[in-house]
């Protein structure tokens, strides 16, 4: 990263500082050709020709490295966040309330309103991340000239193909980070124009008064950009440590100015900060222990984290979705050599501050900063499956990426410039494409994890469902024990071993799963439900009715209670059938089941006393007119129930009308 032409506070009469012997010269820009482009790229100032097709360069990029994932598919939880777990999916929360409940509700707008135009089609989903990135590249670019530095283009150009990058791009989950880049890329950018408009001109005495209303302009563009970053993701909160980053590097000091400010981004970044935070633990957190670690371990973890981010941004080999955890033991010396080299760092950098070492401060110091909210230090329910991931440096590291231009432009030999620039790009784009291809189907990516971390136990459990839903059941259960290896406590896990066992007829190993789950997790409604159903296989029907009195007591849905009322009608228990049809009918008056099956038993229950054919008539009745009269085991119902009030007439006619309907019937159609 190169130098540029600081200058002190102009408002006290602080005298201009000529670093030129670091700073890029001034050349004159001809004709478009590979000279001029190769110069052009070497410094900040570019002519519109040159950004136009240095624009178009970028997209064509980014257009060719991730083409594999067009169209693409839906991998890991990509699915499960546009849908099941996006509240305003579900109907949880409103386009009104989502605002003040979530720490990304622009997110969730965005993949809703992307649910409108795409529905269950992921090349839309993929395109809209493609082309974020893009706008990302061209914003950094934007950015690093403002800040005139050298090899400006470069550093967007690798940001734009860098294989880390493919871990947040060709994930639709992680809308998060290609939604919140552009916006704090924009922010960062109009309060910099600001800056140099209104806070710090070149000739502030005499600024026009176009440029003071100018200057008001970036400031509320950068502003309002800010809280849309931190609405999309709330790890942007860093922007305001970053820019007085910036002050320190170009003035060599930060100023009373500086504070004042940026005093309303530190106040945003404070109030995100905590609703994160507080979200994390109280909300995301719920039901998941998070790692019990000391101060000692997380400082050690984080400086070992740090060192491992630097090496994936500076030499992207053996990417991975799951990288194998760590444990520290800070008993240990060694424990802490992690933390000793990132002092040492400081020192040295520190030391050669008047020299290069003030770029490389500025340089591993913002992305310090920006890496901050990731290395580990707050709870968070990421951390609950990995330690590191590339998708948490995809902000981060556009510091390294900017630092690594900065230093190739900087190179006193033109020639070697440009070689070392072609090498750069093309290295990195074949690396990103050969990701993105793994990238393209759910299970090309679960294997290729497993292949460099078998003991991924979330990638296991993944592709165990996949192999399930395929009738692999087999192969599927020796992935989901694989799992269970790493992690025994995981209900899910356990849940999911059970039910291919079920569906294998393997009853009674179904049953000491769900068994060994409930001794872990005995507040698990789901394991409750799942060794009901084995019970209940095995003939052990009371003993299935107890777990299910417990899943439903848990808070389990109406289904469980369905299934509940089911069994104690085999058993006979007709009271207790009657009552658990009449609890969901209380949750839902329109449930065709309940109403179906309440009917039936208050017209065919041997016992006569619970008999009410007129109750049965009003229930069939509904339940018909909710389905257009148009299912015959609805029907079929009904005419029983008329037969048992005693209108026979009807009953008759209802019978013949189920009938006709059953005829008429497709051989091939599914059941009711």
């Amino acid at each position: 990263m190169s130098n540029l032409h600081a200058h002190g506070d102009c408002a006290k009469g602080g005298v201009v500082q000529n670093l030129s012997s670091l700073s890029a010269p001034s050349h004159a820009i001809g004709p478009l050709s590979v000279q001029s482009w190769f110069q052009g790229i070497r410094n900040p100032s570019w002519s519109k020709t040159h950004f136009t097709v240095g624009a178009l360069f970028i997209f064509a990029l980014v257009l060719v490295i991730y083409l594999p994932i067009l169209p693409g598919s839906f991998v890991m939880d990509d699915e499960r966040l546009i849908k099941d777990a996006n509240p305003l999916f579900t109907g949880e929360l409103t386009a009104r309330s989502v605002w003040f409940q979530t720490d990304f509700p622009l997110t969730l707008c965005a993949w809703r309103l992307e649910w409108l135009m795409w529905g269950n089609n992921p090349n839309g989903y993929h395109a809209a991340n493609i082309l974020l990135q893009a706008i990302s590249a061209l914003l950094l670019w934007r950015v690093l000239a403002q800040l005139k530095i050298r090899g400006a283009w470069l550093a967007a150009a690798i940001f734009a193909v860098h294989p880390v990058a493919v871990g947040s791009v060709a994930r639709i989950a992680e809308l998060k980070n290609t939604l919140s880049l552009p916006f704090f890329l924009l922010s960062f950018w109009g309060y910099l124009r600001y800056e140099a408009s209104s806070l710090y001109p070149s000739d502030e005495g005499t600024r026009p008064r176009r440029a003071q209303w100018s200057g008001t302009g970036w400031f509320g563009l950068s502003l309002v950009a800010f809280v849309l970053a931190l609405l999309s993701k709330t790890t942007t909160i860093m922007l305001p440590m970053t820019v007085l980053g910036c002050a320190a590097w170009q003035r060599n000091r930060i100023t009373r100015r500086d504070l004042l400010h940026t005093a309303p981004y530190f106040i945003l970044a404070l109030a995100f900060g905590l609703m994160s935070i507080w979200f994390q633990k109280y909300q995301a957190l719920a039901g998941e222990i998070a790692p019990p670690e000391s101060f000692g371990e997380r400082l050690s973890i984080a400086a070992r984290n740090f060192w491992f981010y630097c090496g994936k941004a500076f030499w992207p080999v053996n990417l991975t979705v799951f990288y194998p955890r760590w444990r520290t033991d800070v008993s240990a010396l060694a424990a802490f050599l992690p933390v000793a080299l990132f002092g040492a760092v400081f020192l040295v950098c520190w030391k050669f501050r008047r020299g290069w070492g003030k770029h490389a401060l500025f340089g591993v110091g913002c992305f310090a900063i920006l890496l901050f909210p990731a290395l580990g230090f707050f709870d968070a329910q990421c951390f609950t499956k990995f330690q590191v991931s590339d998708h948490l440096q995809y902000l981060p590291m556009i510091a390294l990426v900017s630092l690594a231009a900065g230093g190739a432009a900087a190179l006193p030999n033109r020639t070697v410039f440009q070689l070392t620039a072609v090498a750069l790009l093309s290295a990195l784009s074949l690396l990103s494409l050969k990701r993105a291809r793994i990238f393209a189907t759910q299970e090309g990516l679960l294997r290729d994890t497993l292949a460099k971390n078998a003991a991924a136990w979330p990638v296991h459990n993944d592709l165990g469902v996949i192999l399930a839903r395929r009738g692999q059941f087999s192969e599927a259960a020796e992935e989901f024990k694989a799992a269970l290896q790493s992690r025994p406590d995981a209900p899910d896990l356990r849940a999911n071993l059970g039910m291919t066992y079920i569906v294998q007829g393997r009853f009674t190993e179904a049953c000491a799963e769900y068994a060994a789950g409930l001794r872990v997790r005995p507040e698990v409604a789901e394991l409750h439900k799942g060794l009901a159903r084995a019970l209940q296989s095995l003939g052990r029907n009371r003993e299935a009715i107890a777990h299910l009195n417990i899943a439903v007591r848990l808070g389990a849905k109406n289904e469980t209670r369905l299934n509940l009322a089911a069994l104690l009608f085999q058993t006979g228990d007709f009271q207790q059938t009657i009552a658990q049809y009449r609890l969901v009918l209380l949750r839902e008056p329109d449930n065709i089941q309940a109403l179906n099956n309440l009917a039936y038993v208050l017209t065919t229950c041997t016992n006569k006393t619970v008999r009410n054919g007129g109750e049965a008539v009003q229930l069939a009745e509904r339940a018909c007119r909710l389905t257009g009269f148009k299912q015959p085991s609805l029907i079929s119902t009904l005419s029983a129930a008329y037969a048992e009030a005693g209108r026979l007439p009807e009953a008759t006619a209802a019978a013949s009308m189920a009938s006709r309907l059953q005829l008429a019937r497709p051989p091939n159609a599914s059941p009711e």
